[in-house]
């Protein structure tokens, strides 16, 4: 998947006004970043692909980080990792019954 890339200010606005759409609290939601979506959104989380979800690439591996740790201190549900080089596409999703979490 291509993504245009985008600044840190860019994609922090983008996700919140994604999230402003939906009913709930950040912690409802679930904040990561990933090399390949499929694997990271579809079948770690099993996010369904018409479910609540946006992902979006990062400038470079540490905005992708800071975006996340943006989001983690709001109390949004994540689990961060060490940084892996070219890990730049942001991704969160609502939480339903049936993701992981």
């Amino acid at each position: 998947m291509d993504y245009h890339v985008m600044d840190y200010h860019t994609v922090i606005k983008r996700m919140e006004t994604f999230m402003s759409k939906f009913d709930g609290d950040y912690s409802d939601w679930y904040i990561g970043i990933t090399k390949d979506l499929n694997e990271g959104l579809f079948q770690v989380h099993n996010v369904e692909e018409t479910g609540i979800w946006i992902s979006f690439g990062a400038d470079t591996d540490e905005v992708a980080k800071k975006v996340e740790k943006y989001f983690l201190d709001k109390k949004t549900d994540g689990n961060p990792k060490e940084l892996e080089e070219n890990t730049r596409i942001v991704y969160i999703y609502k939480k339903k019954f049936n993701t992981t979490p």
